[in-house]
């Protein structure tokens, strides 16, 4: 039971009073050698059929399993990874060992906490790997020293709301001159809840000519409704 108050701030707006503060939740991916329990309270978003965005999650880790089998080896044994609207990690989580270092990174306060409870349990060599920002993805692209190795974002994943990618976020990706966080960054994972935005993301993307559309598929999560999870892969040219 969470009491709603008066609250001044975001931060009062919850108020435990009995019962588990999270509900948790596992997704059963095969190869994955240690599951990753993810932390849910009320204040935070949860995706409704979960089974159904595991096989989204199962879909990613394949493509970058690919992608590092693809990786030239000077380039190091493992990618560099950012996550933007990150959540509490759900799909960020599933790669940490797939990547050398991964930060995510939500503008919801309530977030860092689920995060930082299922990143305990990885062990100590994860946590000195995985990182989180609570701040909204502007704030995160702007500011350059948010990730610990600058202008090394190799793979970028982002689950924008239903709006799409924040504008300053795609200008980023398209025009140097706004952020050089991007610089070399080689695969875009785009999932996406609102198909006309990603739609124009994708337009813009593609006709800057730096990216290329490498792989792509809906998932259905509302059985019986008209809505479509988009999920995209692009590589940089």
């Amino acid at each position: 039971v969470f009491d709603f108050g008066t609250p001044t701030t975001c931060q009062k707006l919850w108020k435990h009073i009995y019962g588990p503060r999270h509900i948790i939740e596992i997704l059963e991916i095969p190869d994955l050698q240690k599951e990753i329990r993810l932390f849910f309270p009320p204040n935070v978003f949860r995706q409704a059929n979960l089974d159904a965005f595991t096989k989204i999650v199962a879909t990613i880790r394949n493509y970058i399993i690919q992608y590092n089998r693809s990786r030239p080896k000077q380039q190091g044994p493992l990618p560099s990874c950012l996550e933007l609207y990150g959540g509490v990690g759900t799909i960020g989580l599933h790669l940490h060992d797939l990547t050398s270092n991964l930060l995510s990174s939500d503008e919801n306060p309530f977030n860092i906490d689920c995060f930082m409870s299922s990143v305990k349990l990885l062990g100590k060599k994860a946590q000195g790997r995985i990182k989180y920002l609570s701040k909204d993805a502007t704030s995160v692209v702007k500011d350059e020293s948010s990730f610990p190795q600058a202008n090394e974002v190799e793979v970028l994943i982002v689950d924008p709301p239903r709006k799409g990618l924040n504008d300053f976020v795609l200008q980023s990706l398209i025009f140097e001159n706004e952020s050089r966080m991007f610089h070399k960054t080689k695969v875009l994972i785009y999932v996406s809840c609102g198909f006309e935005a990603f739609q124009r993301d994708c337009d813009a993307l593609l006709k800057s000519k730096k990216w290329v559309l490498d792989q792509v598929e809906g998932h259905i999560l509302f059985p019986g409704s008209n809505a479509i999870e988009t999920l995209a892969f692009f590589k940089s040219k």
